[in-house]
Formats: C-alpha cells, structure tokens, sequence
C-alpha cells in the first residue's frame, strides 16, 4: 500500500513508525512544514529528501493507494478536500473537524465522488473491545443492557503548569471543545462500535471546574440511548485530579446474563449471574492493537471488503454526539440525533 502522509511530528511521528514497521506499506511522498522535526523524521526512518515536499499539491502528484491527512483538526478537512479533488483515498486523523456544519457539507460533497474518506478512530482497535463485541449471544454472555463508562483525566490542581501546557497550544485552545470533541468522541466511537448501533439521545450535565486552566465544559454527566435499546451513563473530565482512567476510560457492560468490566489497559473480566454458565468468548477476529489495526483494515477495505475503519459517513454519527451532547447542555434538554442529523 503505497501512502503520502500530511504530518511529520506529534500523533504523525506514531503513523510514520507504524507505516516503516509493516512490509506491506511504502511511503511514496511526507509533506510537513520542515523544521528540526522534520529532519528528526528522516533522520529515524532514514527518508529521502526526495520524497519531502512542503507544498501538499507537489506530493499529490506522486502515485499513492492512500493519503494520511494527520495535521491539527482546523486542516484536517482543508487537506481532505484537496487530496479527494487530486483523485486520492483518504484516511483523517478524529475528529473530522470540530466543526459539525463543516463535517456534514463536506460528506454532502462526497455523494457524488468515487474516493473513499476514511477517519482513523484509533481506539475501536482495542483487543478486550472485540472480545465483548464477539461475545454479545446467548450462547456466551448475552445481550448488552447498558453501560457504565468513565473517564478521568487530568493531574494538577494548579493552573497554567508545563504539564497541561498541550492542551493550550494555538488550535488546541480555540477549538470548539476538547473534552468532547477530541477526548470522549473516542468512548462515543467505541460505545457504537461495541453494540453496532446508532445513538438515539442524548441528556447531559456539564461544567468546568474551577482549578481548569481552559475555558468550556471539561467535565460532564452524559445520558445516551441507543436505537437498539442499549444505555449508557458516561461521566466524563479532561480536568479530573487523582485516580486516572487514561484515554480508553473504564467500563462496566451489563448483559442479560452477567457484567463485564474492562479498565484501562487490563483484559476483560467477567463475572456471570449465580444461574449462568456464561463465559466470554476465546476465539474472535482481531485485525490489530491502535493503528496497526486500523492499517490492516483499510488494506481490506481499499480492495472491496468489508471491515471496520469507519467512513465519513459513519464517522458523522460519532461526531455529532459530541455536538449533542454539547447542545444538550446549553439548551438544557433532550437532544434527539435525528434533528441534528438531518
């Protein structure tokens, strides 16, 4: 799979890692602003200047199977567009964007393109995640009846310290909500995943402590009902203090037949009713841990099959809980999926 990557530093360093580690990827064109990091970029993977280009319509020029577009989220959609009207398939880093309006007339636009526009939503590619995926039958743990998910994040009671610094970098500060929008938009990705159904509601509670050093809601009670009939309470904070969940967060999945508790990086447990026999499923599909995975997944996918790297169009519905979520806590109501969806 021959790939142009948008991004040498940060998040993109890992996709440049991932991509040299596997026989079956060739970076064919790396398009960055230059700089130490991008000098650092070759120097590791030893990559020809040849293939560094600062001007993104130069590197499209080059043959490619895939285009990874891993910039911060305001350029996310720019270099999208260009790299679709350049003939290439796409893959986004999440969110799409931190612009609901933007995300859905750029997917409008697609209806009529034959390229593909994936988003990379990294932690669906969690191994205890497929396990419980695979699992949901009567004949190993049951049907999902609802969840409790919580995420806590954050580490100091001080403002403006050099450990929280990243999060008021530039574009980080101004955009729309990084609780929801760039944190929890993972457990809202994985949530739909999990019981492969689409959010009806959503209710939620926000605020932002007072010891928080950026502005808008950090820290929220969330309600979500699923058109399945599943449920989830989601407590969420990107300005926790004490007793972390780390970016994946914690999860208690009640079935019909027992409970299931996945805390960060840990393995699945399960406890089952007195009167069951229940037990998780051993033997199950996994395509990879993170961006392996996902890697793996859009080479199935750019040949035709069928696998899980979600399209834009289904990404859409992940990003636009967190606008419902956001929406509900403004307007203090109930947000039904279908107004904003439409």
């Amino acid at each position: 799979m021959k790939i142009i990557q948008v991004g040498s530093s940060g998040w993109a360093s890992g996709w440049l890692s991932h991509i040299y580690s596997d026989d079956e990827c060739e970076l064919t064109a790396l398009v960055s602003r230059g700089g130490q990091n991008l000098e650092n970029a070759k120097e590791k993977w030893v990559i020809p200047s040849s293939i560094c280009f600062s001007d993104f319509d130069e590197a499209l020029k080059k043959e490619c199977d895939l285009v990874i577009i891993a910039t911060p989220h305001p350029l996310h959609i720019t270099f999208a567009r260009k790299a679709v009207e350049a003939g290439k398939n796409v893959i986004v880093e999440k969110p799409l964007t931190d612009d609901f309006d933007e995300a859905k007339a750029f997917a409008k636009s697609l209806k009529v393109c034959e390229n593909k526009v994936w988003v990379s939503q990294n932690f669906r590619f969690r191994k205890p995640l497929w396990q419980m995926r695979a699992s949901f039958s009567k004949n190993w743990i049951g049907k999902p009846a609802w969840a409790d998910v919580s995420l806590r994040l954050g580490n100091s009671h001080k403002k403006f310290t050099e450990k929280t610094s990243w999060q008021r970098k530039d574009w980080r500060l101004n955009q729309t909500n990084m609780l929801l929008y760039e944190l929890a938009i993972h457990q809202f990705d994985m949530m739909r995943f999990l019981v492969d159904s689409d959010v009806q509601t959503v209710f939620a509670r926000g605020w932002n402590p007072e010891w928080s050093d950026i502005d808008g809601i950090q820290a929220a009670d969330i309600i979500l009902k699923f058109e399945s009939g599943f449920k989830v309470n989601f407590n969420a904070s990107s300005k926790s203090i004490g007793f972390a969940t780390g970016y994946q967060g914690n999860w208690l999945v009640q079935t019909d037949l027992g409970c299931v508790r996945w805390d960060y990086d840990g393995e699945n447990e399960f406890e089952p009713s007195v009167d069951s026999q229940a037990t998780l499923c051993d033997e199950f599909f996994f395509p990879g841990h993170d961006r392996i995975g996902v890697l793996n997944e859009i080479k199935r996918q750019l040949n035709g099959e069928p696998g899980e790297v979600p399209d834009i169009n289904d990404n859409i519905k992940s990003l636009a809980i967190s606008h419902a979520v956001l929406q509900s806590i403004q307007e203090n109501r109930s947000i039904s999926l279908a107004e904003i969806l439409d």
